[in-house]
């Protein structure tokens, strides 16, 4: 949908400039075999995983969480590798596609499970594909074209940032017959196009932050969107999960999945829906985990919270939230702190029993708790490169990467150390690992404690 006019977005000079260079570069891809463009793409991605170093980080993190019970921290670092590989030859092919036939295009797309379509849809209903970041995602807003009983089909879309862009995807989308649903259309129309038996794309795999509900995917907590749960409530259009592969050079294969089994008692229960989004998204990534976009943070912290549990949880839905399996892993740094210090220990206590999924580690030279789960000895000694090695070593010999670090000393004392061990995000009461949150709280003399600290970091004291 086209946005009205007295809301859109002022033209810079910078749009222009890169509406320019993207127009340009798909004029120049069009010269090429989608064998060529892929293999290039591939190229550019592998680059760029050396390139982003941070990005690169996040992958492996992800890919840890997701899979470190089952591959080798080399086997992680391999498939970190094709990930790159896979991620950049399907964002150039999808680029390259903008000018292909949709004949040409479908022909190096193979369908299965045609036949969940046919057993859960009904003459007349609405239907929502539960989509994912995976494979070359942006080619599936026109695979109505050719799959029967899709139509007419409508797609969630958030705008761009640059105008001259938003507006040619816009038009590109629509022109395939796709109607587009953005946040500023808000649910109700999106909702009415499923009640005219309308289809409607959701890609709901994404951390959505305080946004969403929290749900265990891969046995860890995240923030995942519970819209298409609410939909699903007012609609009673069935959820059917579509994963994406590549299969070769410019060559996917789509998969319907079976609908979502949602029993009569759970229809209105957001969680419940939702959770089974969640493990309809396990089962999805688990056929190709190369093919999905592991570069965004599923399991990232809240800047202004990276304690506190991400999404919407009311009180009346608590009891269905899914038990994870996996801890959030906090790294405490005490420093030379005396073992007998009673504020620190409490504040230990308080933090394991902040959340359900807490596991605790503690790097010191004198205190240990027996709310920690693993003790690090360290010697003020010793040169921090000692100790910061040994928390790196650490975090690898476990399956699950450690979460966040806090250095709870209240003159930073380890954030040498803490910077050596390479875990991220760090936490500090005073130094360059102080969150503005932290700041803002410890303007307040009478919180410029440990407590305090953990307060700032969305702990409830």
């Amino acid at each position: 949908m086209t946005e009205p006019s007295q809301n859109a977005s002022p033209v810079k000079l910078s749009h222009y400039i890169s509406y320019g260079i993207y127009r340009s570069f798909e004029y120049f891809l069009k010269l090429f075999p989608m064998e060529v463009v892929c293999t290039v793409g591939g190229l550019i991605g592998s680059l760029a995983a050396f390139i982003l170093p941070s990005r690169r980080a996040t992958v492996i993190r992800n890919l840890r969480i997701a899979y470190g019970e089952h591959y080798s921290h080399s086997q992680i670092q391999a498939l970190c590798r094709r990930t790159y590989w896979n991620v950049g030859s399907n964002l150039i092919a999808s680029i390259k596609a903008n000018n292909m036939k949709s004949e040409d295009l479908l022909s190096r797309m193979e369908f299965v499970g045609m036949e969940n379509l046919a057993l859960t849809r009904k003459e007349g209903d609405g239907l929502i594909l539960l989509l994912a970041h995976m494979g070359s995602w942006e080619i599936l807003v026109q695979m109505h074209l050719t799959v029967p009983g899709l139509l007419p089909f409508g797609g969630l879309y958030r705008p761009l940032s640059n105008p001259l862009l938003d507006k040619l995807v816009k038009q590109r989308r629509q022109q395939t017959g796709t109607k587009l649903f953005s946040r500023k259309d808000g649910f109700f129309t999106p909702m009415a196009h499923l009640k005219d038996g309308g289809t409607l794309g959701a890609f709901s795999d994404q951390n959505v932050g305080r946004r969403g509900m929290a749900v265990s995917m891969f046995g860890k907590l995240m923030s995942l969107t519970n819209l298409p749960a609410l939909l699903y409530r007012r609609t009673g259009a069935p959820i059917v999960p579509v994963s994406m592969r590549t299969t070769g050079l410019g060559k996917w294969r789509v998969t319907f999945h079976p609908a979502l089994e949602i029993s009569d008692t759970d229809k209105t229960n957001a969680a419940v829906t939702t959770a089974l989004c969640a493990k309809a998204y396990e089962s999805m990534m688990a056929e190709s985990p190369a093919d999905i976009l592991w570069m965004h943070g599923y399991w990232k912290l809240t800047k202004k919270a990276p304690l506190k549990i991400s999404g919407i949880q009311k009180k009346k839905n608590r009891h269905s939230l899914a038990q994870p399996t996996k801890p959030f892993k906090i790294l405490l740094f005490t420093g030379n702190t005396p073992a007998n210090d009673q504020e620190m220990l409490a504040a230990i206590k308080l933090l394991k029993n902040h959340r359900q999924d807490a596991e605790l580690t503690i790097v010191s030279e004198f205190l240990s708790s027996p709310d920690a789960r693993h003790h690090l000895k360290m010697s003020s000694s010793e040169p921090p490169h000692i100790i910061g090695n040994a928390i790196y070593q650490h975090d690898l010999a476990y399956t699950t990467p450690i979460d966040c670090a806090i250095d709870l000393t209240p003159d930073a004392s380890g954030e040498k150390i803490l910077k050596i061990s390479k875990l991220q995000p760090c936490f500090s009461m005073q130094g360059r690992n102080q969150s503005p949150q932290t700041e803002a709280l410890f303007k307040n003399p009478e919180k410029q404690n440990t407590l305090g600290l953990l307060e700032s970091l969305g702990m409830e004291i």
